[in-house]
């Protein structure tokens, strides 16, 4: 049975920000992915197979959100990447979480049109570390 996307959530915040569990923004579409490198390890008792180790892991999430009509989101995302905050970042599924760590936005997008349309916005964020709760 799929599961469905629509309970999967990220929710972003900052340390030093005072506050215990202050949200800065929820997603309304959300993507993880995680890839690893592999480093050749290949020589010449290794005859004709190649051979690898594990190399470095690095995540990055990437979301959108509804802008609020005051732009909250926007202004605290942007505030936080301007400064090259590290954020935290928790990703959850339904009510359990599953991913938590610390991370970079890396970039952050506003979109709308000329008529009463929601204002939308999207981010990127390059995580830190293991992100394995």
């Amino acid at each position: 049975m799929a599961l469905r996307g629509d309970y999967l959530t990220i929710r972003v915040q900052q340390h030093s920000s005072g506050t215990v569990n202050e949200i800065i923004a929820e997603t309304t579409s959300v993507n993880i992915d995680f890839s690893a490198e592999s480093l050749e390890t290949t020589s010449q008792t290794s005859g004709l197979h190649s051979e690898f180790i594990a190399g470095k892991v690095t995540c990055t999430i990437s979301g959108d959100y509804l802008l609020a009509s005051d732009g909250t989101q926007f202004s605290q995302l942007f505030t936080h990447m301007n400064a090259g905050n590290v954020l935290e970042i928790e990703a959850y599924r339904s009510t359990t979480k599953f991913l938590d760590g610390d991370g970079v936005l890396t970039s952050l997008n506003l979109s709308g049109g000329n008529s009463d349309q929601l204002v939308t916005g999207s981010f990127s964020i390059q995580c830190s570390g293991n992100m394995a709760v």
